[in-house]
């Protein structure tokens, strides 16, 4: 066993050591010796390309993505469920397929977070839509039995109101004056265009993500003008591991010095803190198994070394999806919308969430994906069940065992198109 002597002549770098048991001094070299061959320290360079931002960013071009929608303008107030008003409302939309004389034919496909009503190419609009291989003749959205109306959100940046509008009061955009709103403000305002058209009752609702909480809720605030509901990877009420994924992008957003508390469209584009929150959003839309199947843990370039900038396949991925979209999409509308993901539950004004739910007396058909991190299967099981504790007896559950997690709904043609498309067809309900 051996002790420490004097703190003294360490300054001569070495150590004095006594022996026990022998008695004797025993002298040991410095394992960190001073000497012109072997440096005492060697780190890392700190100089990160990542994180070195232009003084002038990118330009954002949202407003020039979408093309070839109609717009419906309204000048009437629009109440919004939480007391904001809106001095006008426009709202953009698209149609595919036609309307039957007897207007009984129509489907009304609601959008998620960042979609625009472009859900399909056509004349106007050539470029892929979002749901491009669902819709069409023969497809699960049939065209040729089908007239399928898309409205791009309420609050979004694709040609309905929102935060990048002009109000008509001040001539200025609304930036954060726009008032808050929920999924019924979304709901309400698309049956504004489905009575444009002079429809009483939509053959059915169909959506996904935020889309598969607006079908879900249509029948229940308009019971006598849903036939049937198709809703997918979605859910009754948010969960709160959701919300605080939703809240950490807003905060991440928010924190960007040019956000400017939501003014910034006369000044800088906030481009790295949207950026960052995409980056965040995307780690719930895809899955594990994919990921690991498609990055594992390879590295961007072997021939580099480790550092705190993108590193790894899969980091360079999420920046580079990241940025293509930071430049497509309104940060405020960001938050607004997924603001109003946050605050959706059917039960709301409600004795209880079997209260709410129990407004829903048509068919539906509810979808979910075992890998989906962003809304776990059990939380459609839960629609699900609660539909038929309410006394709904034509509730259909599928689960799907897909790879792609949260984005099934826009990859799984094949399995997420024939449930949706037997749904729609079946002449039993």
């Amino acid at each position: 066993m051996f002790r420490i002597f004097t703190a003294r002549r360490l300054a001569n770098r070495l150590s004095d050591v006594a022996c026990l048991q022998c008695r004797r001094l025993v002298r040991v070299p410095d394992p960190f010796p001073e000497t012109t061959d072997v440096p005492r320290f060697k780190g890392m360079e700190s100089y990160f390309p990542c994180m070195v931002q232009p003084e002038d960013g990118p330009e954002p071009h949202y407003q020039g993505v979408a093309k070839g929608y109609e717009r419906l303008h309204l000048t009437e107030s629009f109440y919004c469920e939480l007391g904001g008003i809106l001095p006008e409302i426009t709202l953009a939309y698209e149609t595919y397929g036609n309307l039957s004389e007897d207007k009984s034919n129509a489907i009304l496909l609601h959008a998620g977070l960042s979609a625009s009503s472009h859900a399909k190419s056509h004349e106007k609009n050539p470029d892929l839509g979002w749901w491009e291989e669902f819709i069409g003749p023969g497809r699960a959205l049939d065209t040729d039995k089908f007239f399928v109306i898309c409205v791009n959100n309420l609050s979004g940046c694709y040609g309905s109101s929102g935060p990048s509008s002009i109000n008509p009061l001040t001539g200025k955009h609304y930036g954060t004056t726009f008032p808050l709103v929920t999924v019924q403000d979304m709901v309400q305002s698309q049956f504004l265009v489905v009575s444009h058209f002079g429809i009483k009752r939509l053959h059915a609702c169909v959506g996904a993500s935020l889309g598969g909480m607006q079908s879900l809720l249509a029948p229940a605030l308009f019971p006598e003008r849903v036939g049937r509901v198709v809703s997918i990877s979605a859910c009754v009420r948010s969960h709160p591991s959701s919300i605080a994924v939703r809240y950490i992008q807003r905060r991440i957003l928010m924190s960007d010095a040019n956000w400017n508390n939501g003014h910034y469209y006369e000044g800088t584009f906030p481009h790295r803190g949207m950026r960052h929150a995409r980056e965040l959003g995307m780690i719930g839309y895809r899955s594990g198994p994919e990921w690991e199947e498609r990055f594992g843990i390879e590295r961007a370039d072997p021939n580099e070394p480790h550092s705190f900038c993108p590193d790894f396949q899969i980091e360079t991925y999420l920046e580079k999806k990241a940025e293509v979209f930071s430049n497509m999409y309104d940060p405020n509308s960001v938050l607004y919308i997924s603001k109003a993901m946050d605050m959706f539950d059917m039960g709301f004004g409600y004795s209880s969430l079997q209260d709410g739910v129990a407004r829903v007396k048509c068919p539906v058909l509810i979808l979910g994906v075992q890998t989906d991190i962003l809304f776990p299967v059990h939380q459609q099981q839960e629609a699900a069940e609660l539909l038929r504790k309410s006394g709904n007896s034509q509730v259909v559950y599928y689960e799907l065992n897909s790879k792609f997690g949260h984005d099934t709904f826009l990859l799984d043609v094949q399995n997420v198109g024939a449930a949706v498309k037997g749904h729609l067809e079946n002449s039993i309900f």
